[in-house]
């Protein structure tokens, strides 16, 4: 049998992502934070979830 090479981003991850997501669209399309800040949070959303999805217990 193969060792499994993908895993499923545990809920403390999708939540941390969720939230940073919601950070990245109020600083993409709202006046809340920073536009930079904005994006920064969807790159690192983005990150972790990746990563999430490569290492298990993440």
């Amino acid at each position: 049998m193969r060792n499994r090479s993908n895993f499923a981003p545990t809920a403390p991850t999708i939540m941390v992502a969720l939230v940073l997501m919601l950070i990245g669209l109020l600083g993409t399309y709202g006046t809340v934070v920073p536009d930079q800040v904005g994006v920064l949070a969807f790159v690192v959303a983005i990150v972790l979830m990746l990563l999430g999805m490569v290492i298990p217990g993440i």
